[in-house]
């Protein structure tokens, strides 16, 4: 299985019922199979803090969410993370795709890419790398099985390494 599929599969073993994205040529593989797969409610978006507030209603109303985007957008929720769903215990799993690391071509991908396990230490939100050679459903369900036990987001880091990075 390729890492995309095993994201899934690990999505469904979690009964993630909702996924919120926003487009990212990284990882439009992934995307491209949850839009097909009827087994999710999926959910695109213009902005990245409204995926937050997509993910947080599903909770609300008795479902479970994840969130897939790159870590430049990730960056652009700082507020929503902080404000709603840390402290109003509003969990969702976040699969993103880390830019500005390793190989990165882009400069503009690299402030928040490079910087996001601090950004993420600083708000107090969970997080973890997925990297080639990782187990990546087991470490996709334990981060959404984390998320949901504790009410807490959890965000996997997807590196360049597993995912292939930019074109």
């Amino acid at each position: 299985m390729t890492w995309d599929e095993d994201t899934i599969r690990a999505l469904k073993d979690s009964d993630v019922d909702v996924v919120s994205y926003i487009p990212d040529s990284v990882i439009s593989d992934l995307i491209g199979r949850i839009e097909r797969d009827e087994e999710f409610t999926t959910v695109p978006v213009a902005r990245e803090e409204e995926a937050i507030a997509i993910v947080s209603g599903a909770w609300l109303g008795g479902q479970r969410g994840a969130v897939v985007c790159q870590s430049s957008g990730l960056a652009n929720t700082i507020n929503a993370l902080g404000s709603l769903s840390k402290p109003w215990g509003l969990p969702f799993v976040g699969v993103v795709s880390r830019r500005g690391n390793l190989g990165e071509y882009n400069l503009a991908q690299v402030a928040a890419g490079y910087g996001m396990p601090d950004i993420l230490d600083a708000v107090g939100i969970r997080h973890c790398p997925l990297d080639e050679g990782d187990d990546v459903a087991k470490t996709i369900r334990m981060a959404a099985d984390t998320a949901f036990q504790t009410h807490e987001p959890y965000i996997v880091l997807t590196e360049r390494r597993l995912t292939g990075g930019s074109e």
